[in-house]
């Protein structure tokens, strides 16, 4: 696959004259440092020099970008919005470290709590401290959606309407694709609203290919959704019959 690849890359730029864009992307990508462990393919950032891991996805958005009139001939050249999302995925990627670092010093095999007793007696804390201490329970994410919010129909059907909503909130054809994109991972993995909102787990849409920033709206917004659906079912149940 890979020799017939570049059977038709050859074939192309001999028909044009120029160097395929696919190609030129790629060449451009390709990591030269051989102490870097992200891959193949990294875009360095011009002001850190820091490395970021290019996935088939940055690839593909690079060479649209060209496509359609851009040009990226150095790092410096990568556009705004494309870089934008790197630093959103090493966001990410670093609070999802940290979540797992915190889980781990909160296990029975990490620093166990120390307590003070004095004669038998264990002191008392301030009420501030207590407070912190015992915090109020909030809430979980499916007691909130079980108790809330009920979503009438087919499952699947609620899934299409949820991504319907998401398309027309931005006009960029690419971030459309990518709620759709989105809508179909859950769908080929079986996953129903109720369930990406009980799960809160943008990471696994990330992983399939999905840009984070549309990962984390599509997880973040069903709450949005169904009540914006539930506000306007209402406005129709109160409306006058047609004569």
């Amino acid at each position: 696959m890979l020799n017939e690849r570049d059977a038709q890359l050859d074939a192309e730029e001999n028909a044009s004259g120029e160097e395929s864009v696919w190609r030129s992307i790629y060449n451009l990508m390709r990591c030269p440092s051989s102490s870097c462990h992200l891959g193949r393919y990294c875009w360095q950032d011009p002001h850190g020099k820091k490395h970021y891991g290019l996935r088939t996805h940055h690839l593909k958005r690079l060479i649209a970008f060209v496509e359609k009139g851009g040009t990226v001939q150095s790092h410096d050249d990568v556009p705004d919005n494309i870089r934008e999302d790197f630093y959103m995925e090493e966001r990410h990627r670093l609070e999802s470290q940290q979540s797992k670092n915190n889980k781990m010093t909160n296990t029975p095999g990490g620093c166990p709590p120390i307590n003070f007793n004095f004669n038998g007696v264990q002191p008392s804390l301030p009420e501030e401290l207590n407070s912190l201490a015992n915090p109020p329970m909030l809430p979980s994410p499916t007691s909130l959606f079980n108790d809330d919010f009920n979503i009438p129909g087919l499952r699947d059907e609620a899934v299409r309407e949820y991504t319907a909503w998401h398309e027309a909130q931005v006009g960029d054809d690419y971030l459309k694709a990518q709620f759709r994109e989105a809508r179909d991972v859950a769908l080929a993995n079986g996953l129903d609203l109720q369930l990406i909102y009980e799960d809160q787990n943008p990471s696994f849409f990330i992983d399939k290919g999905i840009v984070v920033g549309i990962a984390r709206q599509f997880v973040r917004d069903i709450v949005k959704w169904v009540r914006s659906m539930r506000i306007i079912s209402s406005i129709d149940e109160r409306a006058p019959a047609a004569l």
